[in-house]
């Protein structure tokens, strides 16, 4: 299992060069250079993992397994080059917001046409190297003959290497320092230091690599693939790199996190009293085919459409309204008293429990059944309750709906007008 740690550490710096690709950075430079070496990066480590280099040496081929391994440690110097290359972005990035763009891409780009010619330097210069060892496979170890000048070649190969990734990350971590000290406290800084120090486990995670040039100058071999302390070091410098990172993206990330569960808690406040809505009047549904028990993938525009279908069932209730609730919900009231911040809800609930009983009939109400007794017709027909936010009115019907689905009295009313509509019923010819 130690040998696959390399590959989720790999994956993790992929991701992020995705997510980088498609940054909302102010500055599309620096944008583009942490995509480049992130994606870098992460094709090295997946390149150089152990198994990989197995399965490739099971080919049967032994130079292209030391072929890809080579090819791991290119793509190494090349995220290397690209997170020095870093910091002329981010430099120009601050010129162009006080200097205008146009006077800051011109240092950008000569910095960056150096950065690439050291890169094409050190590439070259391990080509040659590594062309002048030879080396084999043996297990996965790279090995070269007994030769001074072949072990020389091997151990200078590694060590250009590390000195040009230690060079790079060194002029990086020094401007993510300055910065993290110019931004002071707070989660800008605390971002930055996290990033600071992943920077640094990087650094120790590059000077492993001397391991492998005492080895080459002394016996002639070295490690090809990466080891597990390596995996140890890549994992503790991706862990502080996405810390630093999502310091700045968590209070977005929890923000939209509770607004969603807010969302979701409302929209599933709604179902009692919808459902008993949508059962009498199928016709408010604006998704006909969606299935109730299943939850929706936007619940924010759920709840939005789940208020206007309550809504709308609420003013075809109009029509049902039955005078004699007022009658009902007062002597239900005497037994069941409720709290007093609850009234309003409580009578608008009792209106639509009842109206709900007139509605499954198909009737319309007649009059009631002592009329110098009735309520005025505001008793019945409750004013409702509007506010300026979405947010607010759901809050308002989900304690309407809460009310509806437990209040004694709501109950009582509608157990009267369930009664009142099977006689009616059964008085029909």
């Amino acid at each position: 299992m130690s040998e696959l740690a390399l590959y989720p550490v790999g994956l993790f710096f992929v991701l992020s060069s995705a997510h980088f690709s498609r940054s909302r950075i102010d500055s599309r430079a620096a944008a583009r250079f942490t995509c480049y070496g992130t994606a870098l990066l992460g094709t090295a480590l997946l390149v150089l993992a152990p198994p990989t280099v197995r399965a490739v040496q099971g080919t049967g081929v032994p130079v292209l397994a030391v072929l890809v391994i080579v090819l791991g440690d290119g793509l190494r110097d090349g995220a290397a080059a690209a997170m020095r290359l870093l910091v002329p972005a981010l430099r120009a990035a601050d010129a162009a917001s006080t200097a205008g763009a146009d006077t800051a891409a011109e240092p950008v780009r000569r910095e960056v046409r150096g950065g690439l010619a050291l890169l094409a330097g050190v590439l070259g210069l391990r080509l040659a190297l590594i062309t002048a060892a030879a080396p084999g496979l043996a297990g996965e170890d790279l090995t070269v003959g007994p030769e001074l000048s072949a072990r020389l070649a091997l151990a200078g190969y590694t060590a250009v290497g590390m000195l040009h990734t230690a060079v790079c990350l060194t002029v990086l971590l020094r401007e993510l320092a300055r910065r993290a000290r110019a931004a002071g406290p707070g989660r800008l800084g605390t971002g930055l230091r996290l990033l600071a120090g992943g920077l640094v486990a990087g650094l120790l995670w590059n000077a492993w690599s001397m391991d492998d040039v005492l080895r080459a100058a002394v016996t002639g071999s070295q490690d090809g693939p990466e080891d597990l302390l390596c995996a140890v070091l890549g994992g503790l410098c991706a862990a502080l790199i996405a810390a630093g990172l999502g310091s700045t993206l968590w209070p977005a990330a929890t923000g939209a996190v509770r607004g969603w569960l807010r969302a979701h808690r409302r929209y599933r406040a709604l179902t009692p009293l919808w459902r008993d809505l949508h059962t009498v009047l199928p016709e408010i549904a604006l998704d006909p085919a969606r299935r109730l028990p299943l939850p929706p993938r936007d619940p924010r525009f759920a709840l939005y459409r789940r208020i206007i279908e309550i809504h709308d069932a609420r003013l075809i209730l109009r029509q049902h309204l039955d005078p004699r609730t007022a009658q009902w919900l007062d002597r239900a009231t005497r037994r069941f008293p409720p709290p007093s911040d609850h009234a309003a809800a409580t009578a608008e609930a009792a209106s639509l429990a009842a109206a709900l009983e007139l509605a499954a009939a198909g009737t319309l109400p007649g009059p009631a059944a002592a009329p110098e007794t009735a309520a005025p017709a505001t008793a019945t027909a409750p004013a409702t309750t509007t506010t300026d936010t979405m947010d607010g009115e759901a809050d308002h019907l989900a304690h309407l709906a809460r009310v509806y689905a437990t209040c004694p009295a709501v109950a009582e009313v509608r157990t009267r007008a369930r009664a009142e509509r099977a006689r009616a019923t059964t008085a029909l010819p």
